[in-house]
């Protein structure tokens, strides 16, 4: 099931210009048994179209929702490196928003891994996924999560049952939205008067300045900069006060949003929109450069990984990340270039990617196996996972950066 929205979701505009198409893909968190391989997979449009009238860049095709998160491959917990990253993003929150007993509700909160460390604070916490399996496993651990989409009406609920939350926090999901009014209604429903909303995403400026166009699929319906969302949150009576970046995930926003009036505006949120103007992010001649910088990646990489298999190289995948299924569907890398895809969450093992069926194995096959490249599809965890396999290294081994406007193979002496 699909939609193709003709209207911007934020403004409404239908001044909507089509800038990149990355071709017809599969659902990049669509993995496959083995039995699956011969079915014919459901593909849809990934293509990238820049609003001009408040500079929103989305994807107007929309996947049923129901059939993008309902049963869910991806564990927050099982991510390396994680968990420093949410524990200091707790102080931050429990430093200068909250006080004891305050309600704290995260939406999208996966398998609980954020609320712990406010557990263990003593606040009170709930969790909203639509996950029905994972939703399931954080209740399970003392996590007590609702298994559905927020909304209003579910905001509605939660405020009957438990009255307003101090803090709400939506991290790396509010980007999966369609209807963000929606999502904004239901912020106003359920906000405490002082309260804030905190928004952690993916920052479209690191798709401009380190080509992460890998971060586009289905699931991420639009690409956010602070300026469009500025305007947004104002028609709910909302602002953002403060912003800064996060590298957890590439380079991501973080906004603390509040009601109009109850924060005071940091100079942080005009130094990020200047920095956007600057850039070009509200002209769309700035995309149709994005999208020729992009093509060239894409040959650049294809042309190293011919020519790596034409000296009989092995090569392999290193994660199976959902963004990993963009670039290997858009690349049009199969089980030709890569003999596996190593990954560590159990939820991944044993199936095949979406698209261009890489097997995707354990540590032990990998270790068993070794290539001599891998190619690094979590390059956002870049850093510990040079540090995890220096052995590797050492012995020769490299990692190919699949990404940007030079293809680098990392390990190498002469790069």
């Amino acid at each position: 099931m699909m939609k193709i929205n003709s209207q911007c979701r934020d403004c409404g505009s239908p001044d909507l210009y089509k800038f990149l198409d990355l071709g017809n893909q599969p659902l990049a968190n669509s993995f496959l048994k083995s039995d699956d391989l011969k079915k014919q997979e459901p593909r849809y449009p990934l293509e990238g179209y820049f609003c001009r009238s408040c500079n929103l860049a989305q994807l107007l095709h929309v996947v049923d929702k129901g059939e993008l998160f309902r049963d869910y491959v991806y564990f927050s917990s099982g991510m390396p490196k994680v968990s420093p990253h949410w524990k200091s993003y707790a102080e931050e929150i429990i430093g200068n928003f909250l006080h004891p007993r305050d309600l704290v509700v995260e939406v999208g909160s996966n398998d609980g891994i954020l609320l712990r460390f406010f557990k263990d604070f003593k606040f009170r916490i709930l969790g909203v996924d639509p996950a029905e399996n994972i939703a399931r496993v954080a209740t399970e651990a003392g996590i007590p999560t609702i298994a559905d989409f927020f909304s209003e009406a579910t905001a509605k609920d939660i405020f009957q049952k438990y009255g307003p939350a101090k803090a709400i926090m939506a991290n790396n999901v509010f980007a999966h939205i369609d209807d963000h009014h929606d999502f904004c209604k239901g912020v106003g429903a359920l906000l405490d008067e002082r309260g804030v909303l905190v928004i952690e995403a993916p920052y479209l400026i690191d798709m401009f300045e380190n080509l992460a166009y890998d971060t586009i699929y289905h699931e991420h319906l639009s690409y956010l900069s602070v300026l469009p969302l500025t305007k947004l949150f104002q028609k709910h009576n909302l602002e953002i006060f403060d912003v800064k970046i996060v590298s957890a995930q590439g380079q991501s926003l973080r906004l603390f949003v509040g009601r109009q009036g109850e924060h005071s505006v940091g100079r942080a949120v005009h130094d990020f929109i200047k920095k956007e103007l600057e850039m070009g992010l509200h002209q769309e001649r700035s995309y149709d450069a994005l999208a020729n910088r992009i093509e060239h990646s894409k040959n650049q990489l294809q042309k190293l990984l011919n020519g790596l298999k034409k000296q009989n190289k092995k090569i392999a995948a290193y994660g199976a990340p959902a963004k990993g299924n963009t670039l290997l569907n858009y690349c049009k890398i199969g089980s030709d270039v890569l003999d596996y895809a190593l990954e560590d969450l159990p939820s991944k093992q044993g199936f095949y990617t979406p698209g261009m069926h890489i097997p995707v194995v354990t540590r032990d096959f990998a270790a068993k196996n070794q290539p001599d490249y891998y190619l690094l599809l979590a390059w956002n965890y870049m850093r510990p996972i040079l540090d995890k396999e220096q052995e590797f290294i050492k012995k020769g081994g490299r990692f190919i950066m699949p990404i940007g406007d030079d293809i680098k193979i990392i390990g190498d002496t002469r790069n």
